[in-house]
């Protein structure tokens, strides 16, 4: 015959046991829901990184040819004065 404490340690067991399940689900789901998360910000990042290349290529080929329009300034110091 099981003595009193017996069933003690049982029940407390099963409660430990079932509190830890319920954590592990609770961090199941908020893992799921940072992976989430991380997704949409990669595609967010990906989409700004595709927006920011296609500005670039504008802009260089229009600073392409502001650069061959302009003057460049000059590294020397001017005559008469050093």
């Amino acid at each position: 015959m099981l003595g009193p404490v017996v069933w003690i340690i049982v029940g407390l067991t099963t409660a430990g046991l079932l509190v830890l399940g319920a954590l592990s689900v609770l961090a199941y789901r908020e893992v799921a829901a940072l992976a989430r998360a991380l997704s949409r910000s990669s595609e967010r990042l990906s989409k700004a990184g595709a927006d920011v290349e296609r500005a670039a290529e504008a802009v260089a080929r229009s600073g392409g040819a502001a650069l061959l329009t302009t003057r460049a300034p000059s590294i020397q110091a001017p005559n008469g004065s050093a």
